[in-house]
């Protein structure tokens, strides 16, 4: 398999150009979404980072969506390291490893096209030389499609791509180094023009609390905007609207949103949030609802709850008590006894639940930069 990154380059654009990442099979939220940004076909420059499919419910209708809009014009999706699965699919690459991935993972562009064929359910015993050559069959078109896509778009002005790139000229030697980069906004990397990626959720860049809102680091011209999307239960899906001069996100999800009863301010000062990837912690005192822990990457020791601490982990855990505004709405993630982790603005933390009417109420708000 040729490894060398495919680079599409593109002029400058004199309408808006829409960066959206990660929609990971979310297809209502992808077309609510593009429905807020008042998205114009043809008139607007529509730029997906990549992971389009995969982990979320409807992976075949988005590549079928995307497949549709690119014919309208300035719509370009882009390769990320989880469409992969299309080529492993395509060139019967690396079939042990995609058995490995498939039977782990519960929702698959994989999936969806061996159920709509009629294919038995992936299991164990499963002879992928077969499997693929019957998937192959019959979407070949859709495979083609994403196999097609590019791993670096390079304009006058940006360069995107799906996890993060080597420099600005090469960008890498290898793709897998454009797809699959850890952390690229924390690497020791600065570049002339702003570099806008997704892959890695950014509230994995946060200490205090956490915040899925996408991330602009001017000192390095990095923008991050993966907002954890269906791969984290406040994810959301960002869209960074570029204009002339200008530059701006909303976002979205399908959380329920519920109103404030109360005002509230609470004292933040020792605030703390462990993320997924640097969840790591050692048990110093276990107690009946909560256990001191001492975190490597806080460097401190801390009371997380005992519901979130899971093998040595205390992942996705946040200290943090959201202030309030009677009146306002929020989105509800989480019931956890008498507390609630809610949602504003991107930004999550906890409150009580005498603070909010649980009702679901239609409400949605804008967040500018």
């Amino acid at each position: 398999m040729n490894r060398k990154p495919v680079i599409q380059k593109l002029g400058r654009f004199q309408g808006r150009t829409i960066v959206i990442s990660d929609i990971h099979g979310a297809l209502k939220t992808y077309q609510k979404l593009l429905a807020k940004a008042d998205y114009k076909p043809g008139q607007d420059r529509l730029i997906l980072l990549g992971d389009l499919v995969e982990k979320g419910e409807d992976s075949l209708g988005t590549i079928r969506y995307i497949m549709e809009q690119t014919k309208a014009g300035e719509v370009y999706p882009m390769m990320g390291n989880c469409d992969f699965v299309a080529k492993n699919v395509l060139y019967s690459y690396r079939l042990d490893f995609l058995k490995k991935v498939l039977l782990e993972r519960s929702h698959s562009l994989i999936h969806e096209m061996a159920a709509e064929a009629g294919l038995e359910p992936l299991n164990e015993q499963t002879d992928m030389e077969q499997y693929c050559y019957e998937l192959r069959k019959r979407y070949l078109k859709e495979l083609i499609f994403i196999n097609d896509l590019p791993h670096v778009i390079d304009t006058p002005d940006y360069i995107l791509a799906h996890s993060g790139i080597e420099n600005e000229t090469t960008f890498a030697d290898d793709f897998r180094y454009i797809m699959t980069r850890f952390q690229f906004d924390r690497e020791d990397k600065h570049f002339t023009r702003p570099v806008i990626v997704g892959h890695m959720p950014v509230s994995e860049y946060s200490i205090l609390y956490p915040s899925f809102n996408p991330k602009l680091n001017t000192e390095k011209n990095i923008i991050s905007i993966d907002g954890g999307n269906v791969v984290k239960k406040a994810g959301q899906l960002n869209a960074l609207i570029l204009g002339h001069n200008s530059l701006r996100f909303i976002h979205t999800d399908l959380l329920d949103k519920v109103r404030v009863l109360h005002t509230t301010t609470p004292d933040n000062r020792y605030s703390f949030y462990i993320n997924f990837s640097q969840g790591e912690v050692e048990l110093l005192e276990k107690g009946e609802e909560q256990s001191l822990v001492s975190s490597p990457y806080l460097h401190r020791r801390v009371w997380v709850d005992n519901a979130f601490l899971i093998e040595g982990k205390a992942s996705n855990y946040t200290s943090y008590e959201l202030p309030l505004i009677a009146g306002q709405t929020v989105h509800l993630v989480n019931i956890w006894g008498h507390k609630a982790q809610v949602k504003h603005h991107g930004v999550m933390g906890w409150t009580d639940l005498h603070n909010l009417a649980l009702d679901p109420v239609e409400d949605d708000q804008d967040l500018n930069w």
